[in-house]
């Protein structure tokens, strides 16, 4: 039996680089439950970078390839910048990404669809969702993180790759390893790691020494 919507609209936010099975988990929990979906696709600003490196056009374009038979009426996607940087994360970001939805969409989310980080529970004050559900999907249901997706095409194992990304956009992997090696942090990793043992856990290992120092370095210009 198939059952109304129990929502008008439903919004979803990460920077999806680039999206993965547990976003598709997200996106799917909130095509089920309500009229229409807005994915926002964070960070839109940044290209080329350690946390960001794909452009805020294949990050879209990827997930608008899961859906092919999805009209772009009841599953919108668009592009929204950092207030300064992605670790701003206060009420005030959650003001600020409240007026950017109704801007957009005329209104207000009606349900909200997280996965767990822990940032999450900081980005609205009370007030600011009254009347607006929310759900969180725990990261264990599909245990893959976006740091070892990319980490998979830095390796160039795409057989694993694909067992993490939603086959429609299978095709792309050449397209997206390209768009990837083409920036500098992310050609200085895999020189580092073709060094020794060309596996995901040494890509790793060299990723969060990267992912450390990026996280100083945006810390101190909030600080500022």
């Amino acid at each position: 039996m198939d059952f109304a919507p129990t929502f008008d609209m439903g919004v979803t936010i990460g920077r999806f680089g680039h999206v993965q099975l547990g976003h598709n988990s997200l996106f799917d929990m909130s095509m089920r439950l309500c009229r229409r979906t807005y994915v926002i696709v964070g960070s839109a600003q940044e290209r080329g970078t350690l946390r960001n490196p794909f452009s805020v056009e294949t990050r879209i374009k990827a997930i608008r390839e899961c859906y092919p038979g999805v009209p772009e009426s009841k599953l919108i996607i668009g592009g929204l910048n950092d207030m300064t940087n992605e670790l701003d994360i206060n009420t005030e970001w959650g003001r600020y990404l409240k007026s950017h939805i109704i801007a957009k969409m005329h209104k207000f989310a009606s349900l909200m669809v997280y996965g767990n980080d822990e940032f999450r529970s900081q980005w609205f004050a009370a007030e600011d969702l009254v009347n607006t559900a929310e759900i969180v999907i725990p990261r264990s249901t599909i245990p893959i993180s976006g740091t070892q997706v990319r980490g998979l095409l830095v390796i160039d194992d795409e057989a694993a790759w694909q067992k993490c990304t939603n086959e429609m956009i299978h095709y792309m992997y050449p397209e997206l390893r390209a768009e990837l090696m083409s920036v500098p942090v992310y050609k200085e990793i895999y020189d580092i790691v073709r060094k020794g043992e060309m596996d995901l856990d040494s890509f790793m290992k060299v990723y969060k020494q990267y992912e450390e120092a990026d996280r100083q370095k945006k810390l101190a210009e909030l600080q500022k």
